[in-house]
């Protein structure tokens, strides 16, 4: 596997070299500009992963790791090239995830048609039937860009209502077809295709795990496409397209030609990941393969230098991005641990808003020196970001640096919108370029300084509010003999609402030694709070809960949960 690993990582970087040294992006210093800024930004994450992954993968599992994202990075750049080429020639695709699934159902479909009973049975197909099978996915892609084309420039529909149809539509016929193949072939309707063959399986590298096949197959077609766009007159063609269409077909450009042949690289590179995919997988499903991952390939494109008004982008750029945006859905992966599949839309979804916003807003205020927050509507983006800033620290931030800090999801996010709020309130003001700046490294400061503070104030502010709440509840905080803390409850008017609101804020006393339950009016489902949040106390000694509505059941499985607490 290190063998493979350095394999990888040196045609990688021999692709990227080669794709970057092109003539047609040297010239571009924006590009070269953003470019190194996507490199520092893919090493500054993967440093902190390192440092809040409590298991430092990418350091103790450092070739598991590396092997995991160049796979996922590879799977991704091959669409993400696709949708690269499209964008520069002035178009979009959003089918990219549907010609996935729908080439995939197609590729297992033949071979199914070839040999039923090898597919049915698990046995080997033969090479013959592995290779027909690909080529006729291949030609099927090709039709689905020719059609796109087709609908795009005989029809006259835009290219975002033409691939919506076919992103709605692939899925259902896919299925279909598998089904019905399945049904006469196999002798029964299947909504899937399981494809065990061990040499097909080998093409994405899932029998021995290498990935050097999938990078090499990456660098090779970033070539050509880099070929293609900066050392030929096609290239400069597609660039002139998304520039301005009507001057280039007034140039004497078939700008209709040029369409086809990008959305035809788009699908044809859909169909060869598809293929991979289910090579990968090992099934073919098209209802849930890659679902969303057009927006994953436009995000990467975009990112990667793209813009989305058609003209900009490169082949390199486009790499780039889609290695950042892996290393920062595989950092939150590692980071969160579990449940961070939930987060991976809403973190490409931000990606792409600031990637086209930062793109569009440097030409467009360099050229017309606006104001970014100018107006009734600035001030009302400034409350949707400060909004969107706090509720994204509250849902994300507090797994990201679970353990690490003492606040809470509320203070977290209530600290993140207000620095939100003063950094906008600073963009927006009416000052100097240069007083911006040093207001800048003020609010830098302040937050950081400010964020410490609070997380140092954080544990006092709730044993305070323990004590007045256990107050207002007739009870009292003392400290018994042995000098730890004592929560006496007893006959007050503790029930289960009030004590499940009490116990989080329990685990700020250090030396919380006993708690007196008496003759409250708490529960089974108090003693489970219990339970859960007092279960990691190291200096809990005694609990009563002594003519309490507890019953023997509960206070039983309290027992398991608090085995060296003792329970009355």
């Amino acid at each position: 596997m290190g063998s493979s690993v350095i394999l990888s990582l040196f045609v990688m970087v021999l692709a990227s070299t080669c794709v970057i040294g092109l003539r047609q992006f040297v010239v571009h210093r924006d590009a070269h500009r953003h470019q190194l800024g996507l490199v520092a930004a893919i090493f500054v994450v993967l440093f902190c992963t390192t440092l809040l992954d409590e298991h430092h993968n990418y350091v103790a599992k450092w070739d598991v790791s590396i092997v995991d994202l160049l796979r996922q990075t590879t799977m991704l750049a091959l669409i993400s090239l696709g949708a690269a080429v499209v964008i520069i020639a002035g178009g979009i695709d959003l089918s990219a995830g549907s010609v996935i699934a729908f080439s995939g159902s197609i590729c297992a479909t033949l071979m199914v048609l070839m040999a039923p009973e090898a597919v049915n049975q698990s046995q080997p197909l033969g090479s013959g039937v592995i290779a027909t099978a690909i080529a006729g996915t291949l030609v099927v892609g090709l039709l689905i860009g020719s059609l796109h084309a087709w609908l795009i420039t005989e029809v006259g529909l835009p290219p975002f209502v033409a691939t919506l149809g076919t992103l709605v539509g692939l899925r259902s016929l896919g299925r279909a077809i598998v089904e019905n193949v399945t049904q006469t072939m196999l002798g029964g309707a299947r909504t899937q295709i399981n494809i065990a063959d061990k040499s097909f399986r080998e093409l994405s590298g899932a029998i021995t795990g290498t990935v050097w096949n999938l990078t090499i197959l990456v660098a090779i077609i970033a070539v050509i496409l880099g070929l293609l766009l900066g050392k030929t007159v096609t290239g400069r063609h597609l660039y002139a397209l998304g520039g301005n269409e009507q001057a280039a077909r007034l140039s004497g450009i078939q700008t209709n030609r040029m369409k086809w042949l990008a959305y035809c690289i788009s699908s044809v590179l859909s169909s060869i990941t598809g293929i991979l995919y289910v090579s990968q997988l090992s099934v073919a499903d098209p209802q849930t393969l890659a679902r969303g991952y057009e927006l994953n390939a436009i995000a990467a494109s975009v990112v990667g230098g793209c813009s989305l008004q058609g003209g900009v982008g490169t082949i390199s750029g486009t790499i780039l991005g889609a290695l950042f945006l892996r290393v920062v859905i595989d950092g939150v992966a590692k980071i969160i641990k579990t449940g961070a599949d939930v987060y991976e839309g809403l973190i490409v979804g931000v990606l792409v808003v600031f990637a086209v916003t930062f793109t569009k807003s440097s030409d467009a205020m360099s050229s017309a020196r606006k104001k970014l927050f100018s107006g009734p509507l600035g001030w009302v983006t400034i409350v949707n970001l400060t909004l969107l800033a706090g509720v994204m620290m509250a849902l994300l931030g507090a797994k990201l640096v679970k353990g690490r800090v003492q606040m809470d999801a509320a203070w977290l996010a209530s600290t993140a919108a207000l620095a939100t709020l003063l950094l906008l309130l600073v963009v927006r003001s009416g000052v100097s370029a240069r007083a911006k700046r040093n207001l800048g490294i003020v609010w830098a400061a302040g937050t950081i300084v400010s964020a410490i503070g609070l997380d140092v104030s954080y544990p006092r502010v709730q044993r305070r509010s323990a004590i007045a709440l256990v107050q207002s509840l007739g009870g009292s905080v003392t400290q018994n003999d042995e000098g730890g803390i004592r929560i006496d409850l007893a006959t007050g008017h503790c029930d289960d609402r009030s004590l499940k609101k009490l116990l989080p804020k329990l685990k700020f006393f250090p030396t919380l030694a006993e708690v007196q339950l008496n003759n409250t009016s708490v529960t089974d489902s108090g003693l489970d709070s219990i339970g859960k949040e007092l279960s990691e106390s190291k200096s809990l000694k005694r609990l009563d809960t002594t003519g309490s509505k507890a019953t023997e059941g509960g206070l039983a499985k309290l027992k398991r949960t608090l085995s060296e607490v003792e329970i009355r």
